[in-house]
């Protein structure tokens, strides 16, 4: 007789290690600390890496669990600009290749890697992070042909750092998306009773998009929208 007993899998595990080539990436992965006044000399702003820019996405994801609708604003605006990013990345390569295909026939170059990449194990909880990951290796893989490009003279040194500025200026963009987050403690429960909480949120932080806050506008990796407080803020709204 066969074994009736039901049993179950244990949870599913798995890992994501990247390897960086240059040192462009590298610094966008760790950050760099602020500089120190010297004189007359202005002083380095600093600049936060990965490791903090997955600390407050997952912030912002957690408040967007708990039905913020300022949360689920950043979470849309997060993936707005890593959508447009990442188009913009791929409009750069394929602007360099263009100025790569120059190369003459009979001339063959091999793809170029460092001798000793920087393997990085990452880990974060929120999709949207490694979306940002994905974006970095990405720009990594561009600031090799760059640097190549430039190395056999197929660039000018102007437009190599030209690349190089615009391309990392994509990841910068990201991170200030996170960094200009507020938390707010405020939900869309208390935006449908419009108590005191709600309307002192507003004040510090200004009202949400009315879009994001009726779920009509919402990130495809934020969390399912909580319904009940939807309907009730539509029964607000057409009462007013």
């Amino acid at each position: 007789m066969a074994d009736q007993k039901l049993t179950k899998t244990g949870s599913l595990q798995s890992e994501m290690t990247i390897a960086l080539h240059t040192n462009y990436a590298i610094g966008l992965w760790q950050g760099r600390k602020p500089g120190k006044q010297e004189g007359d000399v202005p002083v380095k702003h600093g600049i936060i890496g990965m490791p903090q820019f997955f600390h407050r996405a997952t912030l912002i994801n957690q408040d967007s669990l708990k039905n913020n609708p300022w949360a689920d604003e950043a979470m849309y605006r997060l993936e707005e600009k890593l959508k447009a990013a990442t188009e913009t990345m791929s409009q750069l390569i394929q602007k360099l290749d263009h100025e790569v295909a120059l190369l003459p026939k009979g001339v063959t170059l091999t793809e170029v890697a460092s001798v000793e990449p920087l393997d990085i194990q990452v880990f974060t909880r929120t999709p949207l992070g490694y979306r940002c990951v994905f974006l970095l290796v990405g720009f990594d893989q561009f600031a090799k042909k760059v640097l190549q490009a430039s190395h056999y003279g197929l660039i000018t040194r102007n437009a190599r750092d030209s690349y190089l500025s615009e391309g990392g200026r994509l990841l910068r963009q990201i991170y200030g998306t996170v960094l200009s987050y507020r938390r707010v403690e405020a939900t869309r429960l208390d935006a449908a009773e419009n108590n005191d909480i709600w309307r002192k949120a507003c004040e510090d932080a200004g009202e949400p998009d009315r879009a994001v806050l009726l779920g009509q506008k919402r990130s495809a990796f934020s969390p399912p929208v909580n319904e009940a407080s939807v309907n009730l803020l539509r029964l607000r709204y057409q009462s007013i």
